[in-house]
């Protein structure tokens, strides 16, 4: 029988609404070469060099076609079929349309297509997920993955009408959405692992199938959001699945289409474009604070679209407002506070990755002069942005979720960014005139972690503590509670102080037969600990206390989080919090060589925090 794609079977049911017959229908695609969409981004220049970099996985590094070829230590073993010949079956359905298809919608489009004839639906459908069970996983994506996906739900949410508008004439939306309900209710129900995994397959093979009719049209009649939302969908919780994924293959393809989109300038199109856009850079944003930026990337560019329409759009300070009054499911009611992260943070990554590959170490590479003047120009743009008091927003519709609550997320954005440029340059602290190009000796810095780094850590859990615990910003939270983590550190407060009791700690008493309670007690100390206490003992302070309480806090936030997003990512995020404090507090005092980013990337603890 002749191959045809999914896509071309749905346009030629359109037009033939007979009955199938009972013979299961065989798409069969044969791989894309995705080189033109692929690595477009290498091509421009900037300060980022070529080297030992800690890049995107390899896994990672692939078009959509590799993707599904995963092998068992990838995922777990279910990714092991090929995906050059899926057989699907049709499901046989003895009652009208009507009576099966649900009004779980906040507005249902009025676009019912002829192609939700139960004969037709079943073109798109993977192996034993049948009728009842689709509608079941769509109610599921509207009701509780979509809430969870989003930074706020209503009416307003561009990611519910997306959804509204297409799943009902796009063929990869309707199974995108499917494979995101059953990847989100995998985590509470193991069973569904397989099912989750054969839908995201099929999904993955109807957006292909589209893209490629785009190429061989080599034309785009108007901009193909259904194809769009659905590389957002599966390429930002794929980590649902696998929590080391972080879907840059389908990342590279929408940033490919959406640059081709802008090209063709559809007037109707414009708020569907701002869309995309802001959704790739948050999506952009989240990579960017677990990898290392890839050689020769501009770490300025951070939207998919060319840069002279970035910069004249949202990147100039002083040009534009510091918020939009319309708020994004993803960057809220500021993207200009997320393209910044989203700079700094690839500034600190280039500069450790050349700071760690230097023969001196860490503590002895000097910075460059493009680092440390790029690290002030965005200190001086993220100190600029003006967050408060509050502006005139439009309201969210979401009776959770108050416009307050994503302008403080847009404060927290801002006083991250700020804390992860002083984390890895801190001579950004010191006093104009002793700024030097060289990183201060470990006890300045810790000093600067003291008095600078440490309270604006405390700053921004002040502004987190604000959010209620039940809001639907939750969503776009939980990389804010990983940097917040970075700078919760506990630090000595005085040399002096350490010197006398190093002194006085020198001579220890012998130990001796137990002959009270508190000989007793003392065997309840690892001869180490006792140690350490008696020769650097660490006094209780005020900042120590506020420390634990804000670890206590992000603990806490992030086990709230688990019981209404997806578990995996959040587990992950528990897990590099812990992991990180406990290497702070084992350093050496007065040491500083223990890095975030060092440790992220040692330990492979990286997924997608948001």
């Amino acid at each position: 029988m002749q191959a045809e794609t999914s896509s071309e079977t749905f346009q030629q049911q359109k037009k033939s609404p007979e009955p199938l017959n009972d013979n299961p229908s065989t798409i069969t695609l044969d791989p894309l070469t995705a080189d033109k969409y692929t690595f477009e981004e290498v091509e421009e220049a900037g300060p980022v060099t070529d080297g030992e970099m800690t890049l995107w996985p390899e896994s990672e590094d692939m078009s959509l076609t590799d993707l599904m070829d995963f092998d068992s230590t990838n995922f777990g073993g279910d990714f092991g079929d090929s995906l050059h010949s899926i057989t699907i079956e049709t499901p046989n359905f003895d009652f009208p349309t009507s009576d099966w298809l649900p009004d779980f919608c906040f507005h249902m489009s009025s676009q019912r297509t002829s192609w939700l004839d139960p004969a037709l639906s079943g073109q798109i459908q993977p192996p034993g997920i049948n009728s009842d069970s689709s509608m079941r996983l769509l109610k599921c994506w509207f009701d509780e993955v979509c809430p969870a996906w989003s930074g706020f739900d209503s009416k307003s949410n561009m990611n519910r009408k997306m959804a509204e508008d297409l799943w009902q004439s796009s063929p990869p939306v309707f199974i995108a959405l499917q494979s995101m309900s059953a990847s989100f209710l995998s985590a509470r129900l193991p069973q569904m692992r397989h099912s989750a995994m054969s839908l995201l397959k099929t999904a993955t093979l109807s957006v292909q199938a589209e893209i490629q009719e785009l190429n061989e049209k080599n034309a785009l009649d108007a901009m193909p959001a259904g194809i769009m939302f659905s590389l957002l969908c599966l390429g930002t919780t794929i980590c649902w699945l696998d929590t080391r994924r972080v879907g840059w293959p389908f990342l590279q393809e929408a940033k490919t289409l959406l640059r081709w989109s802008s090209q063709q300038q559809f007037a109707t199109d414009a708020d569907k474009l701002d869309f995309f856009n802001k959704s790739l850079v948050y999506w952009d944003m989240l990579i960017s604070f677990i990898y290392d930026p890839e050689p020769g990337t501009d770490i300025h560019q951070v939207s998919a679209l060319p840069s002279t329409f970035q910069r004249s759009g949202f990147l100039d300070t002083h040009s534009q407002s510091s918020y939009e009054a319309e708020p994004h499911p993803w960057t809220g009611v500021s993207i200009l506070s997320s393209v910044l992260f989203t700079r700094s943070i690839r500034l600190c990554r280039a500069s450790r990755r050349r700071i760690t590959g230097s023969p001196r170490g860490a503590m002895g590479s000097p910075l460059t002069v493009p680092e440390i003047e790029q690290a002030k120009e965005l200190e001086v743009e993220l100190l600029q942005l003006q967050l408060s008091p509050s502006p005139s927003l439009n309201d969210t519709g979401d009776k959770r979720t108050s416009s307050n609550h994503l302008l403080h997320v847009a404060e927290a954005y801002q006083l991250a960014s700020l804390l992860q440029l002083y984390i890895q340059f801190p001579s950004l602290l010191a006093p104009y005139s002793q700024l030097v190009l060289r990183d201060p000796s470990e006890v300045e810095t810790t000093m600067l972690w003291h008095k600078r780094i440490i309270p604006l850590t405390l700053r921004l859990i002040e502004v987190l503590e604000r959010i209620p615990s039940e809001s639907g910003s939750s969503a776009i939270q939980p990389l804010l509670y990983v940097c917040a983590a970075t700078g919760l550190r506990y630090t000595p407060t005085s040399r002096v102080e350490t010197e006398s009791n190093s002194i006085s700690g020198g001579s220890q008493a012998k130990p001796r037969p137990m002959e009270s309670i508190l000989d007793y007690l003392d065997l309840l100390k690892d001869p180490l600990e006792h140690s350490k206490e008696d020769v650097d003992p660490l006094p209780v302070s005020q900042m120590a206390i506020d420390v634990s309480k804000g670890r206590a806090f992000i603990l806490r936030r992030l086990s709230v989080f688990k019981e209404c997003l997806h578990p995996g990512p959040l587990g992950v995020a528990e897990k590099f919090t812990k992991e990180l404090w406990a290497a702070y507090d084992e350093a050496p005092r007065w040491s500083m060589d223990v890095c975030w980013i060092s440790l992220m990337d040692k330990k492979d603890l990286r997924t997608m925090f948001g």
